[in-house]
């Protein structure tokens, strides 16, 4: 269980671990259903997911009642139930239209490489190249590999398709134009 000081370290790039006080915690997740849930939410491109897309990402269904229904059932309870047992806190948010993970006191290495990236990009374009280079060397220090490397889901698929273009095309260019010059 994590304490009220803990700050939780979510590595998705290259691996997936959930750590606190640097000792892994989750490790035994009661299906790969719950897994790929909580995997989705972690999807830098998006600050919360529709109950739309979720129902559509998980159950392969538009969203009704019914279906709705069904994702709090299977999945949804469960894994609340999961995260407070294993984290001593829920991260999600469930709101009336969308879920989203509450990101206070949780470090997601794909967040931050995500922004670092497009942070670099921005001081890149505002031609403050030092500045920028800085912030590529960050994302390109965090990229330990591909997004949840191996998970299903169509979420986690696009999001792992997306950052690793956003390196191949803004992180990597840039430090190896920096290695041939230096």
């Amino acid at each position: 269980m994590v304490g009220p000081d803990t700050t939780l370290e979510i590595q998705t790039l290259g691996r997936f671990r959930i750590l606190a006080d640097g000792k892994p915690v989750a490790t035994d997740w009661p299906n790969e259903a719950l897994k790929t849930c909580f995997c989705s939410l972690l999807s830098p491109m998006d600050i919360s997911f529709t109950w739309d897309r979720i129902c559509r990402s998980l159950l392969d269904v538009p969203v009704t009642r019914g279906n709705r229904r069904k994702l709090d059932e299977k999945i949804i309870l469960p894994l609340n139930s999961f995260l407070l047992s294993e984290l001593g806190f829920n991260p999600l948010i469930n709101e009336k239209e969308s879920i989203r993970i509450n990101l206070q006191g949780i470090h997601i290495d794909a967040h931050e490489f995500y922004s670092s990236a497009l942070e670099g990009m921005r001081l890149m374009s505002n031609s403050n190249d030092v500045a920028a280079l800085n912030k590529f060397n960050r994302a390109n220090s965090l990229y330990a590999g591909a997004f949840l490397l191996g998970m299903p889901g169509k979420i986690i698929e696009n999001a792992r398709h997306d950052l690793d273009m956003l390196y191949r095309a803004a992180v990597k260019p840039p430090l190896l134009l920096v290695a041939k010059l230096g």
